[in-house]
């Protein structure tokens, strides 16, 4: 079955950071990468693990190419949500495990493809890497950092299905 671009860019995000494990030459193996329900309700921010949620896409006009149909250029953004439950006799500060956990995430999506790591499979124009932003929970059980990734891409007009280069 065909998807619509922005879910083939979904799912390359989760595949690359799924591949963060020793095994692979990371720092650490992450528990889970989820995408989250209609009530989040799968999303559990265990240690070390990720929510990919995606935002709303908007028109970049001034990427648009021409052609019969014309090709339409979006951005969408994914924040990559990191998750980081140390344990209560661990004397690092918080933000070492943050800064370790976004710098495996950022090297997870940005390896594959060599130097075109920002076509998402062939299914992008550009990514966009964004500031890091610390989180916590208002209970304090768990704190992270959140990598936002803008993705831009283009399809047909008249066909949301097809990638346009």
């Amino acid at each position: 079955m065909t998807l619509p671009v922005p879910e083939l860019i979904a799912l390359e995000i989760v595949d690359r950071l799924s591949m963060i494990a020793v095994d692979n030459g990371y720092a650490f193996d992450i528990a889970e990468v989820v995408r989250p329900s209609r009530r989040g309700d799968n999303w559990k921010h265990g240690h070390l693990g990720v929510c990919v949620q995606q935002g709303e896409a908007t028109r970049v006009p001034e990427l648009d190419c021409p052609g019969h149909p014309p090709a339409l250029c979006y951005e969408v953004l994914f924040e990559l949500k990191c998750t980081v439950k140390d344990s209560d006799h661990n004397e690092d500060p918080h933000a070492t495990s943050e800064n370790k956990m976004a710098a495996e995430v950022v090297r997870a999506i940005t390896v594959r493809d060599g130097n075109q790591w920002y076509t998402m499979d062939d299914n992008a124009v550009d990514c966009i890497l964004g500031s890091m932003t610390p989180f916590e929970s208002s209970e304090g059980e768990f704190n992270g950092v959140s990598v936002p990734l803008g993705v831009r891409y283009r399809v047909s007009e008249n066909n949301p299905y097809a990638v346009r280069a």
